[in-house]
């Protein structure tokens, strides 16, 4: 029976959408997709899905990390599995026989792919989320020069980011939503900040920190009010400090460009955004 145009649009949008879940997830969770978390995210049946996620691994498009029966089918990209196959470790007596001029791409590559790696850190401050977005933030704290950066990951016990700023301790939580930034993690930050007073910091000493990447499925500049009403009024009444992730990106570019520099923009951050 041939497959009407309607069809075959529709078969079109299954493969983007199970392509764009599987790089979502990859990317937000740190971690490779099951078909069922693929099916959580698209809405796409079950039978639908696991049809269209082996025509994907026909074509080259997706790799099975993992299968097996009764146990779950793990899946990535295809692209992304070569990536990590061309690292596997070579023997050492291998250098007698390979390319000098191969030598020397495989070293300018890796200085390249280091300096990828640090835009695309500085890039998730505008779109990530959880704890891809911690990292983003926590690596910027750090290149701007920002002193004891650590980032607690998937750490309950910790807040997720903490950094140091003439003498005095930030907590930091982060948020990346879709909406404005709700009151949830500024509540949150009083949990940590009551933890180190008990455990003998000055409160002067101390101060806590709310980084929000709002309505991250737009352009920044198309974006709406960063904070929720209730968000504000939990700031104010804390005293907490706030800023975008957006805002703290402009600044790595204005330093980037030399026309701030890392100290100025520790003093911006520091300040943080005004509340409006």
């Amino acid at each position: 029976m041939t497959e009407t145009i309607e069809e075959k649009v529709d078969a079109g949008e299954d493969y983007r959408k199970v392509i764009q879940a599987v790089r979502d997830f990859i990317f937000e969770h740190h971690s490779f997709p099951q078909v069922n978390d693929i099916i959580d995210i698209t809405g796409i049946q079950k039978q639908r899905c696991n049809e269209v996620v082996d025509q994907l691994v026909r074509q080259k498009q997706l790799y099975v990390a993992f299968e097996g029966e009764g146990l779950p089918k793990i899946i990535l990209l295809y692209d992304m599995m070569q990536g990590v196959l061309m690292t596997q470790k070579k023997p050492d007596w291998l250098s007698k026989y390979g390319f000098s001029e191969k030598t020397d791409i495989s070293r300018k590559i890796e200085e390249l792919q280091k300096e990828a790696i640090r835009y695309d850190q500085f890039e998730r401050l505008l779109y990530a989320t959880e704890i891809p977005l911690e990292e983003a933030i926590a690596y910027t704290l750090d290149w701007l020069g920002f002193e004891n950066v650590v980032h607690y990951k998937d750490d309950p016990n910790n807040p997720d980011v903490t950094f140091e700023y003439d003498g005095v301790r930030a907590l930091l939580e982060a948020e990346g939503t879709t909406k404005a930034g709700p009151k949830d993690k500024i509540s949150q930050l009083s949990t940590w900040v009551q933890k180190e007073l008990s455990q003998g910091i000055e409160a002067s000493k101390l101060t806590g920190f709310f980084a929000v990447n709002h309505f991250r499925d737009l352009e920044p500049s198309e974006r709406g009010d960063p904070l929720t009403p209730h968000a504000k009024e939990f700031l104010r009444y804390f005293r907490y400090t706030y800023f975008t992730t957006a805002f703290l990106f402009d600044l790595v570019k204005r330093v980037a460009n030399k026309t701030l520099s890392k100290e100025e923009a520790r003093k911006l951050v520091w300040e943080g955004e005004k509340i409006k």
